[in-house]
Formats: C-alpha cells, structure tokens, sequence
C-alpha cells in the first residue's frame, strides 16, 4: 500500500496549535500553579529554569552511571563461570540435545526401595517421578524429590579433607594402596540400614580380601531394635489387602515408617469396597486403632485413636499382651494399666483382634523401644499373622551379620577397628543416641 498524504487545512489567523491537558493548564491561574508545586515538588524545582534542567540531567546520568559500575564490580561474583566446551565428537546412544531421557531407577531406603522413574538431560536428572508399572509404587516422598535437589546443592562436597583440612586426591589414594596390601587391616565399613543387592555383592568380596573386616549397619530414622526383636537379618513386610484390623503402636506406616506397600491400605479403606474383586473380603473395609503420644498421618485416618503419653505405649501393648493370654516377660516390662478408661479401650480392643485372628496387623513404630518391638512380635505370633497367606511375611534380607553401632562402638575401643569407612547417609557424631556418647570412641 502506498503511503496516504493527508493536506491538513491551515490554521486561522489569530489561533494557535498549543494543546493543553486542562482549562487550569489554559489559564495558569496562581492556584493552578500552586497545585502544580505540590503534586510535583521535587520536579517543579528542577524545571524551574534551562539550566536547572541541564544540571538536573548531568545529574542523573552521573548517578546512574556510578551506580551501574558499583553494580558491575559488585555482581561480578555472581556470573557463571566461564567453561569451555566442544560438541561431542561421538554422540552417546540415545541422546539428543534438548530431548528427555528417562530411566527406570529405585531409591534404597532403610524400609526397602521406592521405584522411581528419573528424567534426564544429556545425563543430568532433573526430575523423580513414581514408577506406577511396579507392583510397589506408592509415590514419591520428600526425601526422593530432595535428593535430585542435593546433586546440585553448592554445598556438596568437592573436596579431599583430611583431618578438616583440604587435601589431594592422592592423598586418600595413597591410604587406599596402604590398606589394599594389608590383608590383615583391621578395617571397618559402615553402612545405612537399606538392603542393596550391589553393595552386598561388593562386601563378600571385601570380607574375602580382608580377613579382619568387619561391617555395620545404622540409620539415623530407624531403630535397631526391629531386627534384634524378629532376627539376624530378617524382615517382616506388612500386606495390608490381607489385614481385616490394623493396630498402630506409634507407627505412622502412612508417613515415615513405610511397613510395605501402603496402597492396598487405602484401597481397603473405601466405603463402596470392592478394591480386590478377586479376593473374598475384597468388599469389607479395615479398622485401624493407633496408640500413639503425638498426632501423625496414620493416626489421623484411625477409626479408634488412642493419645498417651510416649512412656504409657509400651504399658498399653502389654495390656494387650496379657489380654491375648501372652505371658512371657510381660510383667517385667509394665504393670497393668490403672486408668479405667485405657482399660475399657484395651478391652474393646482384645476382643475385636481375637475376632479377627490371623486377619489382623500389629505394627510397632522404629522409634520406639526394644521391648515395644518384642512386645509387638508376641502380639502377632499370638494372632497367628505371621506366616504365608497371612498379613505379615517373613523375608531373609542380605543385611545378615551386620553389626550396629553399637557393637561399633566395641570394636573400636577394643582396637579390633582402626579404620573405618563410613559410607551411611547419616552422621553417627551428630544423630547417634547421647547415652551411647559415640563421638568420644570416634576420636580415637
């Protein structure tokens, strides 16, 4: 389109071409002009006169000149460093700049695994997400979406330390050479409380190398007592499709004491039934009971909650206990409860777990004390819900002859460990138990 020239008329004789915003601009009366200086006082100052206005602008450009170099000097800081970088000169199987990659993967944790599938870029994983074609998958936690953010954390270590010093990777390697050509190094390895098929792979082959190696296993958020009340080793896996009542001894299998897999507990808990259509009770929903101190997730979905103070569990479980007719030792851990109101709750308690024998869960929370644990174990050999079929398996894990930090603690004193190789996630000098008074052993 060709540009359109418009042939304005001319302006009459004695009319200008001024436009003013206001009749007040127009007739610049003084109360037009006061109203003016106090909506813009600075403003109507500096354009009081030509040169005002050039010095207002020399000014300006001044300080927003001073002000962008102090920024530059202070934000130099603050850039990306510099890296330099070449195409790859044989591009890896399967990717392609720009396009996700993604990876069937687990998280080991000290209750198990949790199946994820991991989204990456040219390598770096930026994403967890759950696994829903494994039979396990639940979702992810915070600690699983945390862990991707820890890869990039600025605080990671990058460095060699020793002795809270820097030090040079040959350095470590030389302890490594060191120790690889003592076969009698009184070495000691320290693991978290998950099960890993590779490490226990890789730690026959160290017992077989070094003869006086000797291996632990500690988690900062589970206890040890769980395996001391069942076994060297073994694990019990709650099936929650399979139990008809569900007792919670402050265990929040819910939220962070993961017993198994937890879907099958919700699915148990809708009102229309009929989550297992190939099961005969698929259309009866569960009862839940809780005894527990503090307010959790699973105590919050209970149908019978009972609050006690953290010391009074124990006395409760053994309350049931003596209901179902177990004996043994129970008096030793706790008399009989005096509160009638606990009592009558107990009772109601009894009488629907024998109801329901061999159809019912006794869960014991990992913070609790052994003799909760053993208390728990009784409960269910007493129920019958241990076995095949029933709603607590027993599985042989590859975690056998692993000692905790207990027997750590022995062994280091005993010098029968002079060098140890932690590689728990946790920090046995800040999380272990104040009475055991690890960090005292650790400095030798």
């Amino acid at each position: 389109m060709s540009k359109r020239i418009w042939h304005h008329p001319e302006v009459p004789a004695g009319e200008t071409t001024v436009a003013w915003r206001s009749a007040g601009q127009l007739e610049d009366t003084a109360d037009f002009r006061q109203w003016m200086d106090r909506e813009f006082p600075q403003g109507a100052a500096e354009l009081a006169s030509e040169d005002e206005v050039e010095t207002s602008r020399r000014s300006f450009l001044k300080l927003m000149g001073a002000s962008t170099a102090l920024a530059g000097f202070g934000m130099a800081a603050c850039r990306r460093p510099e890296s330099y970088i070449v195409p790859y000169t044989k591009a890896p199987e399967w990717v392609i700049p720009g396009n996700a990659t993604y990876y069937a993967s687990s998280m080991p944790r000290a209750q198990g695994a949790t199946p994820l599938v991991v989204t990456t870029f040219e390598g770096r994983p930026t994403k967890l997400a759950p696994n829903k074609l494994h039979p396990d998958a639940e979702g992810t936690d915070a600690f699983a979406q945390a862990s991707v953010l820890d890869l990039y954390s600025p605080s990671r270590s990058r460095k060699f330390l020793k002795a809270v010093k820097t030090a040079a990777r040959a350095d470590f390697q030389s302890v490594l050479a060191t120790l690889a050509a003592d076969k009698f190094a009184k070495i000691g390895f320290l693991f978290g409380a998950d099960d890993s098929p590779t490490r226990a792979r890789l730690t026959k082959e160290l017992a077989a190398k070094y003869s006086s190696a000797k291996f632990y296993q500690y988690e900062a958020l589970t206890g040890e007592s769980s395996a001391i009340a069942i076994g060297d080793g073994v694990k019990l896996v709650a099936d929650f499709a399979k139990a008809d009542r569900i007792l919670s001894l402050d265990c929040d299998f819910a939220g962070t004491d993961s017993q198994g897999p937890v879907t099958p507990f919700f699915d148990r808990r809708k009102p229309e039934g009929k989550a297992y259509t190939d099961k005969p009770d698929a259309s009866k929903m569960n009862r839940l009971y809780a005894v527990e101190a503090a307010f959790t997730l699973t105590g919050g979905m209970a149908d019978h909650r009972l609050r006690v103070s953290p010391s009074q569990v124990t006395a409760v479980a053994a309350q049931i206990a003596r209901g179902l007719g177990v004996k043994a030792g129970v008096a030793i851990v706790s008399p009989e409860l005096s509160d009638p109101k606990h009592v009558e709750w107990v009772n109601g308690l009894v009488a629907d777990l024998k109801e329901n024998a061999g159809k019912s869960l006794v869960l014991a929370g990992s913070r609790q004390s052994l003799s909760l644990h053993l208390l728990a174990h009784a409960i269910n050999l007493a129920l019958g819900n241990i076995g095949e079929g029933k709603p607590l398996v027993a599985v042989q894990t590859e975690t056998k002859g692993l000692g905790n930090l207990t027997t750590l603690k022995a062994d280091i004193e005993s010098a029968a460990v002079e060098t140890l190789v932690v590689l728990t996630p946790s920090n046995p000098i800040y999380d272990a138990p104040a009475d055991l008074k690890f960090a005292d052993t650790f400095a030798k």
